[in-house]
């Protein structure tokens, strides 16, 4: 049976609304948002087609969570946020639970060098315009299974996430590899941010926005690093 540890979030970040081609996700899939993934780093893994058992907990020192998303007229905006706390349990060389939780207070942007832009941003990101962090300073993401599609390389992972206290069910595919840290979960994540009631500048909910319309979808890329903690 899986597990749900303590609460936690594959990251959800809702910025100026993103998407990418790479991650399916059972929610809304009609948006014509192309977003380029972050390029994710490779490791050298031990043995990547076995994973040990154990209960595996968060490495936030080795980990990360960057944001990618989009208006309409082609701004673009990336940025972080972080991992507080979560674990994997692996059994019989299977992923048989986890979870995880955001510091949603963390979110950060990364492509503006104007000081005064960024901050302005950061805090409209922050604001009760989007995740509102002063009330929900935590998003949460809990796994509910891994499952091999047949024809498909890499698995999908599901799970419930929680935003401004919102539950819905995702999927994206998720690799696990063993490495010399520790379970190294990589992947990208496409959410919908309506679905978490954010509806700031979505042409789902208002029309006419022109230049001031931006995309209902934004990607996640994750890159996580679960040390044994036995």
């Amino acid at each position: 049976m899986f597990k749900s540890l303590f609460p936690a979030l594959l990251f959800p970040l809702l910025l100026i609304g993103a998407g990418c081609s790479k991650t399916s996700l059972s929610t809304n899939a009609d948006s014509q948002l192309t977003i380029t993934p972050v390029s994710i780093e490779e490791s050298a893994p031990v043995d990547a087609t076995v994973l040990v058992d154990g209960t595996y907990t968060l490495d936030t020192a080795s980990s990360s969570i960057v944001w990618n998303a989009e208006k309409r007229v082609g701004a673009h905006h990336t940025g972080t946020v972080e991992a507080e706390q979560g674990a994997v349990v692996i059994e019989n060389g299977e992923v048989t639970g986890g979870s995880m939780e955001v510091n949603m207070r963390s979110i950060a942007d990364t492509d503006l060098t104007s000081e005064e832009d960024n901050k302005k941003l950061v805090g409209h990101l922050k604001s009760e315009d989007f995740f509102n962090v002063a009330v929900y300073p935590t998003a949460t993401f809990a796994l509910t299974s891994v499952t091999t599609v047949e024809g498909e390389e890499t698995p999908q992972a599901t799970g419930i996430m929680t935003i401004k206290g919102i539950e819905n069910e995702v999927t994206f595919p998720a690799m696990f590899v063993m490495t010399d840290a520790g379970v190294r979960l990589t992947g990208v994540v496409t959410l919908d941010r309506t679905l978490w009631d954010i509806r700031y500048g979505s042409e789902t909910f208002f029309e006419n926005l022109g230049d001031n319309l931006i995309e209902d979808q934004f990607a996640l890329t994750l890159d996580v690093v679960f040390a044994s903690a036995e």
